[in-house]
């Protein structure tokens, strides 16, 4: 038989109830009420859980990589409000933006020439079509369990690769061959580099010290190598006005001699035409009498 509650009685059956009853009653009434609210009170609460799990917001530069208990979808979330099947689906947000680390490390040169410091930044990000690829296999945590041990080891081979006066002079080089060796390390792996740059490269105090006295030499012999071209131009050029002195004097004796030559013939003339008494010579040596004087 089914348990009369408070408002199955009438007000006759209340008044002959005895107060103990009675009070026992409203107290269950009571009792009811408040579980009846409390679980309406659930269901609401639970019903805008379930609206608002409903939906998902992917913000600007990142994917929503869907799972369903536990396994991963092919299906990602772009940026902006999306839909998903509330306490089912799990979305993971994966930050595809410019990422950039810096990383400080040891290493050799090819010619086995400790750098104490090696200081590198890069700059990486997540490649969007594969983001769910990159967290099926490491999960969230890719810096740590892919990019920094691969940095560490393609870096260090890089170095060694080039001499210690290559990695200081040709720095740009050295970057963009670890740029390339990172790359295809990466190729398959979800991650795109974008950048790296060498930041710091410091050598041993000995190997500073022996840099600096090498270009002092080379300085000092370039010093030497110009001053040596310098008084060889110089040595030149007074070889070549020394040469148009010659010339120059050469062609003023060659005048002279020409004209004295000349004005001795006209003198020689004319003392003979002065000695001459006016008589032609009884001998000639020569068809042309006026020969003897020189005379036109």
């Amino acid at each position: 038989m089914k348990k009369k509650k408070l408002k199955d009685y009438s007000d006759e059956e209340l008044a002959r109830m005895d107060y103990n009853t009675k009070e026992r009653l409203i107290l269950e009434d009571k009792i009811h009420k408040i579980v009846k609210y409390v679980l309406l009170a659930i269901i609401v609460i639970f019903l805008i859980i379930t609206f608002f799990n409903s939906f998902k917001t992917i913000p600007t530069g990142f994917v929503g990589v869907k799972t369903r208990f536990g396994q991963v979808q092919d299906t990602m979330l772009n940026e902006g409000l999306n839909l998903k099947i509330p306490f089912i689906e799990k979305i993971v947000l994966m930050d595809c933006r410019t990422q950039k680390t810096e990383y400080t490390m040891e290493a050799s040169s090819k010619d086995l020439q400790k750098i104490s410091n090696y200081k590198i930044a890069i700059n990486y990000n997540i490649t969007k079509d594969t983001a769910n690829q990159l967290y099926k296999s490491v999960g969230v945590d890719y810096k740590n369990i892919i990019v920094e041990p691969a940095i560490q080891s393609v870096m260090k081979d890089s170095v060694a690769n080039f001499t210690a006066e290559e990695l200081i002079t040709k720095r740009s080089e050295v970057a963009q061959f670890a740029l390339d060796k990172l790359t295809e390390k990466f190729q398959n792996s979800g991650i795109t580099l974008t950048g790296l740059d060498i930041l710091d490269l410091s050598f041993s105090e000995e190997f500073d010290t022996a840099v600096e006295q090498k270009q002092i030499v080379e300085q000092e012999t370039q010093k030497a190598q110009y001053e040596l071209e310098k008084a060889r131009v110089e040595n030149q050029k007074k070889i070549e006005n020394a040469q148009a002195d010659a010339e120059v004097m050469a062609a003023q004796n060659s005048q002279i001699t020409d004209n004295y030559l000349r004005l001795k013939e006209i003198e020689n003339q004319k003392a003979m035409i002065e000695k001459w008494n006016g008589q032609l010579p009884t001998t000639m040596t020569g068809s042309d009498v006026s020969s003897i004087f020189n005379v036109n």
